[in-house]
């Protein structure tokens, strides 16, 4: 006769707490602290412990009928000074509203948190969300130039929405910039440009992991030598427009590829250029040619990790910062309307 498989109760004895408890911290319940879920999980793998699915099934569609009027709060951490706060950008209100919605289609509610408010610390902040039974953290895009955020997430499941968290190592959700602008690249040659030329900050280079500017330097390697154009990267995204006239006169770009591209924005670029938007926000969709990254289902998606993240209790940092890429769309518009025409002016 073989070993018999372990039980309930051995994992109870090896994780030192009840049967009851061990019942409970695998069905995910938050009445079980985070640290000792941890322990049982880890004391039921190592024993090789397996639940089995059926009953495991048909207890948490009980459970869950006991608790789906039950809304669990998630937090939005935001880290932006009062001098700019993320309400002024159309980029980062389309984020937070995605994530919003989806989170109460999941039965949760999404509430911001500012870390950065009068008389706060992240000793206090994380005090403040464990006195309300918060244990999931969606952090909201850095500002620019910043890549740490220091909290301890020790007892908290958290995902970071874009790239901007670097330190430390947290599962993101993000565009995937490179093929974004590959794709970019790509219709402006079906649509006759010849010299494709790209803008972008070094500062925002930097917080993207150059990912935009390798995929151009692909791109022109592809190309022959006369129609490479060298990029524009001043240190700051304010320090671009003045740079534009030199540059231009220097390049001679037929097209331009920005990062961002202001749809009220003034550029000093000959009508006969066109101009392409690496980030595109809903309300400039068919008046801006470029690239959709859909804000809102980003959001969406990184709140679906989240939960997910719950689910497993999978707390603290992630080993390997676990990065998700959702794939940029081309839309068509007057900003570009091909090789030879007049671009209409932006809005």
């Amino acid at each position: 006769m073989g070993t018999p498989p372990p039980t309930m109760q051995d994992v109870a004895k090896a994780a030192g707490v009840a049967r009851s408890t061990v019942s409970l911290a695998l069905r995910n319940d938050r009445s079980i602290p985070p640290s000792t879920r941890s322990r049982i999980f880890a004391a039921a793998e190592k024993l090789g412990y397996k639940t089995n699915p059926l009953v495991s099934a048909l207890m948490t569609s009980l459970h869950d009928r006991r608790t789906k009027q039950r809304h669990l709060v998630l937090a939005y951490v935001t880290t932006d000074p009062e001098v700019a706060p993320w309400r002024s950008y159309r980029m980062f209100i389309e984020l937070q509203q995605g994530a919003k919605t989806r989170a109460e289609e999941l039965g949760y509610r999404l509430e911001e948190f500012a870390l950065r408010s009068p008389g706060m610390t992240p000793k206090r902040y994380t005090q403040m969300l464990q006195a309300r039974g918060i244990l999931g953290m969606l952090i909201a895009p850095l500002p620019l130039g910043e890549h740490t955020i220091e909290l301890d997430f020790t007892d908290f499941a958290v995902v970071g929405i874009d790239m901007s968290v670097g330190d430390p190592p947290i599962e993101r959700v993000s565009n995937d910039h490179f093929q974004s602008a590959l794709l970019a690249v790509r219709e402006c040659h079906a649509l006759g440009y010849k010299r494709i030329g790209f803008i972008v900050s070094q500062q925002l280079n930097e917080r993207l992991d150059h990912r935009w500017i390798s995929a151009c330097h692909l791109a022109q390697a592809d190309m022959p030598a006369k129609q490479r154009v060298k990029p524009l990267m001043p240190p700051a995204t304010d320090d671009i427009l003045p740079a534009i006239p030199a540059w231009y006169a220097s390049e001679k770009p037929d097209v331009v590829i920005m990062s961002e591209l202001n749809p009220y924005g003034h550029y000093p670029l000959p009508p006969e250029v066109g101009m392409v938007s690496l980030g595109i926000e809903e309300q400039s969709l068919g008046q801006v040619a470029g690239i959709f990254q859909d804000n809102r289902r980003l959001g969406a998606i990184a709140i679906e990790h989240l939960v997910a993240r719950l689910e497993r209790a999978e707390f603290n940092t992630d080993d390997r910062g676990r990065l998700h890429m959702l794939a940029g769309k081309w839309f068509a518009g007057p900003t570009a309307p091909g090789l030879g025409q007049v671009r209409q002016q932006l809005i």
